[in-house]
């Protein structure tokens, strides 16, 4: 996986936030947790566009795989108000992994 390719990922998750957050009553208390989310991941892939950093070394493939990993969850979960917990919980765990990764770098 490339830089690029990463903020690409990033930018889908974003869009799936926003129609999640669209389909959601104002009501639902995931909302804000939704939003507050959102606001993060996007602060953190405007860090990610200007960071420079060697995309083959092993500490970026690491996380980029786990990305992907956690991306899969995302996909699954997201849309599915049931599973709004495990959206969210998903949604944590990659912003997590992507502060790692501007991290370590």
């Amino acid at each position: 996986m490339t830089k690029l390719e990463l903020i690409q990922m990033i930018g889908d998750i974003l869009t799936q936030i926003d129609v999640e957050i669209g389909s959601l009553l104002p009501s639902d208390p995931h909302q804000q947790g939704l939003q507050d989310l959102r606001i993060q991941l996007d602060d953190q892939q405007r860090k990610l566009t200007r960071q420079v950093f060697d995309e083959n070394s092993a500490a970026f493939q690491a996380a980029a795989q786990k990305l992907q990993e956690i991306n899969g969850q995302i996909g699954v979960a997201i849309g599915q108000v049931q599973r709004i917990e495990d959206t969210i919980a998903g949604i944590s765990q990659f912003l997590a992994t992507i502060t790692g990764l501007l991290t370590t770098l």
